[in-house]
């Protein structure tokens, strides 16, 4: 049977094991940095100014790709009629997400678009791709819907009410940078030996290629000794 100090320290052991991991996931999350995105669309293709809140993402975490999208404005019948007016037209749907401007006057967005068939089709089923760079700021978002290829198939109204998206997170990951301080450090041995060499060797040129000199200076003594055997016994002959 456990007693009561048995049973006081299972307590303790159970606090010191979840309090740290508690804390952990807080301390992650707080890092990482929640924030909420606002996302806007068009049914225009052409129009800069179309764009209307569409909803948020709300990014929870970007290790663990956390992240979901709540639809703060209702899918209207106007909506609706925009989007089919897209789709006969063989138009795009539009999206974009305000991003930080920099001291920037003007707003600046990143914005991705599909075919508005897609959207209607997929009955407003969809998929957000955001990217992240490593400092966690956005710097791209992509759109598709659930559909391969359109089919022209009718689309009843009771499928287009609501959102049904999900949302997708990436973050970039710097390559390997070059290793320029190895590089810099072999120019400079390199320039260092060539120099020593250059300082350290004040032999003349024909103690430098002697090696080379000599062998063609007996060639052409060998040779000369050849022609003058055969012009002393070609004049001796009658």
């Amino acid at each position: 049977m456990a007693t009561p100090r048995s049973n006081y320290q299972l307590f303790c052991c159970f606090i010191l094991f979840i309090v740290p991991l508690t804390i952990g996931d807080i301390v992650d999350e707080e890092f990482e940095g929640s924030r909420t995105l606002v996302l806007e669309h068009s049914f225009s293709s052409a129009s800069h100014d179309a764009f209307v809140k569409r909803g948020t993402i709300v990014i929870q975490s970007l290790k663990g790709n956390k992240a979901q999208f709540t639809e703060t404005v209702p899918f209207s019948p106007k909506d609706r009629e925009s989007l089919r007016a897209a789709v006969e037209n063989d138009g795009l749907y539009r999206v974009r997400i305000p991003v930080k401007n920099n001291g920037d006057v003007e707003e600046s967005y990143v914005s991705s678009a599909t075919t508005a068939c897609n959207i209607l089709e997929s009955g407003l089923s969809d998929v957000i791709t955001i990217s992240f760079d490593q400092a966690g700021e956005v710097i791209g978002v992509s759109i598709h819907g659930n559909l391969r290829a359109c089919s022209g198939i009718d689309v009843p109204s009771a499928n287009l009410t609501y959102w049904k998206t999900n949302v997708d997170i990436t973050t970039t990951v710097s390559g390997p940078s070059p290793d320029t301080q190895t590089y810099i450090d072999k120019m400079k041995r390199d320039e260092q030996e060539k120099a020593r060499n250059q300082d350290g060797d004040n032999r003349s040129f024909l103690a430098k290629y002697w090696m080379y000199i000599v062998p063609v200076v007996i060639m052409m003594v060998v040779m000369s000794s050849a022609d003058q055997a055969q012009q002393g016994g070609g004049g001796g002959g009658r």
